[in-house]
């Protein structure tokens, strides 16, 4: 045994060096310990969008002002906070007290929490993360480590150089998404590596029917993704990985194919299964929900700023930097490319090893360019493919096209170092000018068409500049942004077609390049960290005060708790922000407030009235009791808001002032609906919002102000009993005479296949996972008896 675990441990440190592991782990800690220590010091730095949004605060600041540099510390979407961390948080909180996390009664008038899909309900582990202070930091660290070394663990796969490995790995570890998107749409990225390893794992091993095993791999890959809260970027990666599967399908002899893509169904099955509780839930909603745009063909055309953003992502400033005309180019952006990787995956394309799959990568990614803009031969194509046409692939497919770009820069980086060895190794003059010829003529290739390319997207973003440098924000100026960022990016790639071309760094060629591309990658990542900003204490009198005032009814805000931050607090809240949301929920807001209003993110803020007044402003102050047949017993509004009407309403009619600060006035309103309502008599003695005991004198209905859907359940007194709707939107019960104790509970529909599924994808992972016993020969066994 022990001489087994010496070799073992020879064997992983000779694959994975020490110091290559420790750069992976500890890297992206580095890279994030300001922010990580930032809370624990006087004035220090936070990227938590609960600073930055200003939810709950004491104190409200501009969304794009407080850091050394403006714009948003490292996500374009504010769902980073409304959604990830504060329906994750809810989801977190959850399984630590040992609830299942089907539903949430803290947004609308409840909806459901897993079915909802992006709060990543059953993302385990890493959802757990969200639990703790500065959980959303310590989600993206903890995908990024892993991210790095599922990319190691597959450049390792395919034969690499080791440095080529250290460095690839390092570059999917800080990506453009992970850097631009570290909220929902990053999160399956750290599992596209390893579902493209499974496929390299089964490439090796499944020669014949006998071999067909180790799908293991592939399906914790897979899984992985379909779990990580955003469907659509699982689903754009499935793409890529689907399509490395069918060119490693082709490359097998004849009779292994039919194994061979046997064990990748088999591990794509495992994934869906281990997903199965999260895609039955998410199923048996989809039919009741409101998708928007994503029930129709969605054929959105790249805003052509977006392309210069690509290739130089400062060059318009920081996130969201500058006037609200140029506001449409980053809500369009999901990552960026940087100038050097694809400089180096342009180099790749001249290379012979493993040629086939070099021109699967740039097909895929001039296919995810074309559908980007719309081109007329691709984009057709694309959108047969089925679902492609139903996401938002213009700002989704980043992070394959990045994938794409890094594979391709590391087979580049490959040949060149490969190169090195066969030029040292000539020892004729004229074979090592050949040497040098070979690799001349790709790099100045290469280096054309990134010249050619920045000429192109720099004309193509006059109209931003015509925008920006009349613009003034911060410390920097628009044109430095401008010219800074074009000019480090041609400085990098002159730095390499240097090494490439100079005879005199022929032996450091290798080192430049990587370092080039990885130096450009940790820069890119590390610009939106500059604006990182002091952190806002939570103003806990207003939330204290509002957990005495609401009992179980809810308060609605405009502007002084974002969307969703009720989940986060305890709080139920009117307001809610996201995709898929309840039909029945969206056609009462309708109805109530009018088609205008905004169905993914009903802030109370948006769209401002004809007036200029917040969209529930008027509402609130002339006609509360529109909300107050929701439920709606407190509303927080912007600190010295005029409430239209209010001054006039009758004292009936007007709301009660319980708290004010610097930030927000909290409200009571006179006549809010009872969360559980009933005839006169019945006594009702809540405990909680799902459990109440009564007492009637005869048969009464009651009436419970939670959105209905199918998977509600009550026992009265232990039994099961009928449960309807009231108003097409709430639950109706009858009460029985008498004392009754009543439990209600949801379970998605057919939940029941969910769990039979997971356990027997549990199954099937365990033998994906066990390894074939070899068979001795007859040799062996004469030797041991002898």
């Amino acid at each position: 045994m022990p001489a087994f675990s010496f070799f073992a441990r020879h064997r992983f440190c000779a694959h994975w060096p020490v110091w290559h592991v420790v750069v992976l782990a500890l890297l992206p800690v580095l890279v994030h310990l300001p922010e990580l220590l930032g809370p624990m010091l006087w004035g220090g730095a936070t990227s938590d969008p609960i600073s930055v949004l200003s939810a709950g605060t004491q104190t409200r600041r501009n969304w794009l002002e407080g850091g050394m540099l403006p714009g948003l510390p490292g996500w374009v979407d504010g769902c980073a906070g409304v959604i990830v961390q504060a329906l994750g948080h809810l989801a977190a909180a959850d399984w630590r007290h040992g609830i299942l996390p089907w539903w949430n009664p803290y947004s609308g008038v409840g909806m459901p929490l897993a079915g909802e899909y992006q709060p990543g309900a059953f993302f385990l582990p890493f959802v757990l993360l969200l639990g703790l202070p500065g959980g959303l930091l310590l989600l993206k660290i903890a995908l990024q480590i892993l991210a790095g070394f599922c990319m190691y663990a597959l450049l390792r796969k395919l034969g690499l150089d080791a440095r080529v490995v250290l460095a690839g790995a390092v570059l999917w570890a800080f990506n453009g998404t992970f850097a631009w998107a570290s909220d929902g749409p990053s999160q399956p990225l750290a599992f596209l590596p390893l579902a493209l390893l499974g496929v390299e794992v089964l490439r090796g091993t499944a020669h014949g029917w006998a071999g067909m095993r180790n799908w293991g791999l592939l399906a914790l890959g897979l899984g992985g993704m379909v779990l990580s809260s955003f469907p659509e970027t699982a689903f754009l990666q499935g793409t890529l990985v689907l399509c490395w599967a069918f060119l490693r399908l082709a490359q097998q002899p004849a009779g292994a194919r039919a194994p061979f893509a046997a064990a990748i169904a088999v591990g794509g099955s495992t994934a869906l299964l281990l997903a199965a509780p999260q895609l039955v839930a998410f199923a048996t909603y989809l039919p009741h929900a409101w998708v928007g745009d994503h029930a129709a063909g969605i054929s959105i055309t790249q805003p052509i700023t977006c392309w210069a953003m690509a290739l130089f992502p400062y060059i318009n400033g920081p996130i969201f930097y500058g006037p609200a005309s140029r506001y449409e180019a980053w809500w369009s952006v999901g990552g960026y490319w940087g100038a050097v990787l694809p400089f180096l995956a342009l180099l790749s394309l001249w290379g012979r090893r493993d040629r086939a799959a070099r021109i699967m990568l740039a097909a895929y990614f001039v296919a995810c360019v074309g559908k980007q803009a719309n081109l007329p031969g691709i984009a057709p194509l694309m959108d047969m493919i089925p679902g492609i046409a139903l996401t938002f692939f213009h700002r989704f497919c980043y992070p394959m096209e990045e994938m794409a770009l890094i594979l391709l820069a590391a087979f580049g980086l490959d040949d060149v170092c490969r190169n090195i060895g066969a030029q040292a190794g000539a020892g004729v003059a004229k074979q090592r000018v050949k040497s040098w010829l070979i690799s001349a003529w790709p790099a100045l290739c290469a280096g054309g068409v990134l010249l050619l390319s920045t000429y192109a997207v720099w004309r193509w973003n006059a109209p931003a500049r015509a925008d920006l440098w009349g613009f003034a924000q911060g410390p920097v100026a628009s044109r430095f942004y401008a010219f800074g960022s074009v000019l480090a990016g041609g400085v990098l790639v002159a730095l390499c077609l240097a090494a490439l071309l100079l005879p005199v760094l022929a032996r450091w060629r290798c080192a430049v390049l990587a370092s080039a591309v990885v130096a450009e990658a940790l820069f890119l990542f590390c610009v939106p960290l500059l604006s990182t900003r002091s952190v806002l204490p939570v103003d806990a009198t207003l939330i204290n005060t509002m957990k005495a005032q609401i009992g179980l009814n809810r308060f609605v805000s405009l502007g002084g708790l974002a969307p969703n931050y009720g989940a986060y607090f305890g709080l139920a809240s009117l307001n809610h922000n996201g995709v898929p949301m309840p039909a029945a929920w969206i056609a009462r807001l309708q109805q109530d407030f009018g088609a205008n209003l905004n169905p993914v993110t009903f802030d109370g803020i948006t769209p401002n009235t004809p007036n200029g007044h917040f969209f529930l402003q008027d509402v609130l102050g002339q006609k509360p009791e529109v909300l107050e047949r929701l439920g709606v017993a407190l509303a927080v509004v912007p600190h010295g808001m005029v409430l239209p009407g209010q001054q006039e309403a009758p004292a009936e009619k007007r709301l009660q002032l319980l708290y004010s600060s610097a930030a927000n006035d909290l409200y009571r309103l006179p006549h809010p609906a009872p969360y559980f309502e009933t005839a006169e008599g019945c006594e009702i003695h809540p405990i909680s919002r799902t459990v109440l005991r009564t007492h009637c004198r005869t048969a009464a209905l009651l009436i419970r102000r939670e959105l209905m859907l199918p998977g509600w359940h009550v026992r009265i007194n232990g039994q099961e009993a009928v449960i309807g709707y009231e108003e097409n939107l709430f639950q109706r019960i009858t009460l029985p005479k008498g004392a009754a104790d009543i439990c209600f509970s949801f379970t998605p529909p057919g939940m029941a296949w969910g769990w039979a599924g997971l356990v027997f994808g549990l199954g099937v992972l365990g033998l994906g996972f066990r390894r074939r016993q070899k068979r001795k020969s007859p040799d062996f066994y004469k030797e041991k008896i002898q």
